[in-house]
């Protein structure tokens, strides 16, 4: 096998149809690095048997969820498959920015534009934003909108066709999975059933937005091993393996034999890759049609190597890209000038075993639990006064907002954006300590709480061209 060097790798992804059922990831996300592991654990049988070492046996455990993160630069079209994925499915339709709201409007209505009289139903509102769907035709930048029932209205901002909005609030139910493959420079790694229940850490690092996505997946495929011998020759061909969860109809596949350590041609002479024609996950086999070279018990089948392509633009900076805003409610926020800071949103899972065959992958979690959420984060900045301070000492509700926005959609007049929002949050424990010859700051850690007037803990919005996650 090649020597891997991690520049020749990539990484893909894709929202599962039925959950932690694999599907071939189409969708190419850049990162900065990943720590995803999984152990394949075993449990020893030491009986009293009248020898001291013969008889210990190792039995096979479960097998625990592979859990880790994957690191990446926060990129305006490619981070919504991780926010559809931590907040358990996004509400997309057509972006448009409000104001002069009279009063809240109804999910579900029809609005109306007083100028142009078209019509759209609202999917999500926001405080100065909504979501539309069904828009009958071109809204008049500036007309008031007026909600069907509830009369609200709005005066609207700038309205393009082009412009989408994604946005969610937790807690959710997190019920949405992706297929996730590392491919490296001569195989590839799928992980199936993947939830991206956290963000760990959204900060900056050198003046550009990062963020951790938590993984925690219900199986990989890594390898698959032959359990049988298989004739090589012309027709239909029927592969036994001892594993096929993870295997999709159309995978590009090799072989690798550990017994000379190179990758056997498989389809024709020279021709290193084969195309599966159908997972027979009953029996164990993978079927495919025509074989170059016999195939003998123990040859591993492995995936091949996908080629990356990727539809980005620039990702999201923070000074001059980036405003944070504080207030008592969401209602009464206003800038701030905060130097650095931290964002996490976790869903906490709990993997849960049962006994649902005798197959390899049924050594798998048979089910991820959602269970709690948790909310936190930390802003620093230089002290002035005892405006923060007194906050934490008399535990006052605060309300967080981050901002952050990269280069124009198309020539639409709007940004490229992202907002996170948490409306009740309490300082937690800091102080401002003296240093010798260096300015006093503040760094200031805070926990999320739900808010019951809000109806979430959490509002997350991704505004971008892309339809829908």
């Amino acid at each position: 096998m090649a020597e891997t060097y991690s520049r020749a790798g990539s990484v893909s992804l894709k929202k599962e149809t039925t959950a932690n059922t694999a599907v071939i990831p189409n969708v190419f996300i850049p990162i900065n690095d990943e720590d995803i592991a999984t152990a394949f654990d075993y449990a020893p049988s030491i009986p009293i048997s009248g020898n001291r070492s013969v008889n210990q046996r190792a039995i096979k455990n479960t097998i625990k969820a592979p859990t880790g993160s994957v690191n990446l630069n926060i990129e305006p079209k490619t981070f919504g498959h991780f926010l559809n994925g931590i907040s358990g499915g996004v509400t997309s339709g057509s972006y448009v920015d409000i104001s002069s709201v009279s009063a809240p409007f109804t999910v579900g209505e029809t609005v109306t534009g007083g100028t142009s009289s078209e019509t759209a139903i609202v999917l999500f509102a926001g405080d100065d934003f909504f979501i539309l769907g069904t828009v009958s035709g071109v809204l008049t930048d500036g007309e008031t909108l007026t909600g069907g029932t509830s009369s609200s209205t709005a005066v609207l901002g700038t309205y393009d066709a082009t412009v989408y909005g994604h946005a969610s609030r937790v807690p959710a139910d997190n019920t949405v999975t992706y297929s996730l493959q590392l491919n490296y420079s001569d195989r590839a790694f799928r992980y199936y059933g993947v939830r991206f229940h956290g963000l760990d850490s959204m900060a900056q690092s050198d003046n550009i937005m990062t963020g951790g996505c938590q993984v925690m997946a219900q199986g990989i495929l890594r390898h698959a091993k032959v359990t049988a011998a298989v004739t090589s020759g012309a027709g239909s061909k029927s592969i036994p393996v001892d594993q096929t969860g993870g295997f999709v109809a159309t995978d590009s596949i090799k072989v690798y034999r550990p017994s000379t350590g190179v990758f056997l041609d498989f389809l024709s002479a020279a021709v290193k890759t084969h195309t599966i024609g159908t997972v027979d996950g009953a029996n164990l086999e993978l079927d495919i049609t025509n074989l170059e070279t016999s195939l003998a018990v123990g040859d591993l089948i492995v995936l091949a190597p996908q080629t990356p392509t990727y539809t980005i633009v620039d990702e999201y900076a923070w000074v001059g890209c980036s405003q944070m805003s504080l207030g008592v409610d969401k209602d009464s926020l206003a800038n701030f000038d905060a130097q650095d800071f931290t964002m996490v949103l976790t869903s906490e899972f709990e993997e849960r075993h049962a006994a649902r065959g005798t197959n390899f992958e049924n050594r798998f979690p048979s089910d991820l639990l959602q269970k709690g959420l948790t909310g936190s984060g930390t802003f620093t900045l230089h002290n002035e006064n005892e405006d923060f301070f007194r906050s934490y000492r008399v535990n006052a509700n605060q309300s967080v907002k981050l901002v952050t926005e990269s280069g124009e959609i198309g020539s639409t007049g709007v940004n490229y954006k992202l907002e996170v929002l948490y409306p009740k949050v309490q300082f937690d424990n800091y102080d401002t300590n003296l240093s010798a010859d260096d300015v006093v700051n503040e760094e200031i850690p805070f926990t999320s709480f739900y808010d019951a007037t809000a109806g979430f803990e959490a509002q997350v919005l991704l505004v971008n061209d892309i339809a829908s996650y």
